[in-house]
C-alpha cells in the first residue's frame, strides 16, 4: 500500500521524530522502511538531535560526517544518544574498566593525570612520582588504551624534572613542553615506535628556565619572578611580552589560562583578565601587555577549571563560544571551601572578530562571568580532591561526600559530576537568583572506601573517565 502523504512530507515528518519512532516507523511497510533508507533522514536527525544539542559523537575517529553512508550515520546517532543517557543517568554504568599500575616502585603515586586532546581519544599522559628512600624521581609516560591491558607506547624519565605541559592544540607537532634546569624541551611523540623508551622525540630545545604555565599551538605561557607572565611563541623563542595587570602593585598568582591566536585569558586569586594578543602578534616591539577589561573575584581563588562551552550556534557563526568556568573558593584555613560554583563568561552578541579588539565595543567576552550555580562538595581535612571540566560542558570532581554510602565513615572518596547546561549565543544569562540552587551533584560515577584517588582526566567525546592514585595505578572507566 502507498504511503498517504507525498515522500519529501513524511521525511520532513521524519526529522522531528525521536530515533525509536523512527525506527517503529520503519517496521510498518517496505515503502516506510525504504524512506528510513534514506541518508538524508538520518544526516538531518543526527544534525538536530545530536549537533546542534551540542552532544558529542563517540568513535567517529575524526571523519567527517559528509563522508558517511546511511548506515554510518545511524550508527553514529544511535551511539551518541546511548552514551548521553548512560553518561547523565543519576548513577553510570562504566561498560568496561581497566585498572593498572603505571610503574613497579612500590612507594609511588600518580600527580598528573591528562587525554591527549584531539589524537584520536585513545591516549592517557600520565606523570607518577616515586619516592624510594633518600631519592625522588618522575615518569612520564603516554599509554594506549585501546590494548586490554593498556600500553604504554611512551616514557621519559628526566633526572631534573621541574614541570610539564600538554599542548592543547593537536593540530601542532609538539605535543609536549618539558622542563628542566637547563630549558624547555618541545617533544612530540612517535605512536609507532617499538620501544617506549625512544618513542618522546625531541622538536625543539629553549635555553629559558621560565615556569611553565600553558602550551597552546606554537605559543607558550610562562612564569617567572614568582607570579609575573611571559608569553613567547616558539617560532621566536627569544621575544616575549608581559601580560601585566597595572592595578595589582604585585602581580597575583595565575590559576588557569586560556590562549588562542588573537586574545588570552588569564585567572588570577583575585581577577580574570582579557588580553588582546593582537599587538604580539603583530610583532610589536613593546614589552608589556595590560589587559584590556578586567573583572575582580568576590573571594580569593583556590581552583579554577576553564574550558569553550560546545555551542553549535556559535560554530556556525564564527564567534567565540560562551565559557565555562568551575570555581573553588580559598578561605582563611589551610583547606579550600566545601562548595564548587558553576560560572560563564558569556560572550559579547556584538563582537566581530574580523575587527581588532582594540575597537571600542569590540570584546569577545563580557567583563563579568555569571554565577549560574553552587553545588555542596565537601572536603574533610588533609583528605585528597581533584576537579575538570570536559569539552561538552561535564563538571567531574573528586570529594569527600560519603554519607550516603558509608554513613559517617573517617575515609571515603565520591567520584561525581554534573552537566553543564548551555547557554545559547543570543540568550541572556540569567544568575543564580533568579534560577535556585543546585545542592548536590547530578551524576555519581564511583564512590570507594578510602583516600587514594588523586587525580582525575575526562575525555568526554569518547565516554572516558580516568582516575589516578596515591598507589600509582589508574583506573579507567568506559561508558560506550
Amino acid at each position: 500500500m502507498a504511503p498517504v502523504l507525498p515522500t519529501d512530507v513524511l521525511i520532513l515528518v521524519l526529522r522531528h521524530l525521536g530515533i525509536r519512532d523512527v525506527l517503529q516507523f520503519r517496521q510498518t511497510c517496505k515503502e516506510f522502511r525504504e524512506i528510513t533508507q534514506l541518508r538524508s533522514v538520518w544526516y538531518h536527525l543526527l544534525q538536530s538531535q545530536v549537533l546542534e544539542q551540542n552532544i558529542p559523537i563517540p568513535q567517529l575517529q575524526g571523519r567527517s560526517l559528509t563522508n558517511l553512508d546511511t548506515t554510518e550515520l545511524e550508527l553514529c546517532l544511535q551511539r551518541a544518544l546511548r552514551l548521553r543517557q548512560n553518561w547523565t543517568s543519576p548513577s553510570t554504568m562504566s561498560i568496561r574498566r581497566l585498572t593498572f599500575r603505571t610503574v613497579p616502585e612500590p612507594r609511588s603515586q600518580v600527580v598528573s593525570l591528562a587525554f591527549l586532546p584531539g589524537r584520536g581519544h585513545r591516549w592517557l599522559m600520565s606523570l607518577v612520582l616515586s619516592t624510594p628512600p633518600g631519592h625522588r624521581a618522575f615518569t612520564l609516560q603516554c599509554w594506549d588504551l585501546l590494548g586490554n591491558p593498556s600500553t604504554c607506547v611512551a616514557r621519559r624519565c628526566p633526572a631534573d624534572f621541574r614541570g610539564f605541559r600538554i599542548n592543547t592544540d593537536a593540530s601542532y607537532p609538539g605535543i609536549v613542553a618539558l622542563r628542566s634546569p637547563i630549558g624547555v624541551e618541545i617533544m612530540g611523540i612517535d605512536f609507532t615506535a617499538n620501544d617506549p623508551e625512544s618513542a618522546f622525540v625531541t622538536i625543539q630545545q629553549l635555553d629559558f628556565t621560565e615556569s611553565l604555565h600553558t602550551f597552546a599551538g606554537s605559543t607558550l605561557l610562562t612564569k617567572f619572578d614568582d607570579n609575573r607572565l611571559n608569553l613567547r611563541v616558539l617560532e621566536n623563542p627569544d621575544s616575549s611580552v608581559e601580560l601585566q595587570n597595572p592595578s595589582h602593585t604585585q602581580q597575583k598568582e595565575c590559576v588557569d589560562a586560556l590562549v588562542t591566536e588573537t586574545y588570552a585569558i588569564v585567572v588570577r586569586t583575585t581577577t580574570l583578565e582579557l588580553y588582546s594578543l593582537s599587538p604580539f602578534r603583530s610583532g610589536s616591539s613593546s614589552p608589556v601587555l595590560e589587559p584590556i577589561q578586567t573583572h575582580t573575584w568576590q573571594w580569593r581563588v583556590d581552583s579554577v577549571c576553564m574550558v569553550p562551552q560546545p555551542s553549535y550556534t556559535a560554530t556556525s557563526r564564527g564567534v567565540p563560544p560562551p565559557l565555562n568556568i568551575l570555581v573553588r573558593y580559598a578561605s582563611l584555613f589551610p583547606w579550600p571551601v566545601n562548595a564548587l560554583h558553576h560560572y560563564v563568561l558569556p560572550c559579547n552578541p556584538s563582537y566581530d572578530a574580523l575587527v581588532p579588539l582594540e575597537e571600542v565595543n569590540n570584546l569577545p567576552y563580557l567583563r563579568d562571568p555569571v554565577l549560574l550555580r553552587t553545588f555542596a562538595s565537601p572536603i574533610r581535612l588533609f583528605a585528597r580532591w581533584d576537579m575538570v571540566l570536559g569539552s561538552h560542558g561535564t563538571a567531574l570532581w573528586i570529594d569527600s561526600h560519603t554519607e550516603d554510602y558509608f554513613d559517617h565513615a573517617v575515609e571515603g572518596q565520591r567520584l561525581a559530576g554534573t552537566l553543564f547546561t548551555n547557554v545559547d549565543v543570543d540568550e541572556p544569562v540569567l544568575p543564580l537568583s533568579d534560577q535556585g540552587v543546585a545542592a548536590t551533584a547530578s551524576m555519581v560515577y564511583d564512590v570507594r572506601e578510602d583516600d587514594r584517588w588523586v587525580r582525575i582526566a575526562i575525555e568526554e567525546e569518547e565516554g572516558k573517565i580516568a582516575v589516578g592514585s596515591s598507589t600509582a595505578e589508574i583506573t579507567v572507566y568506559e561508558y560506550i
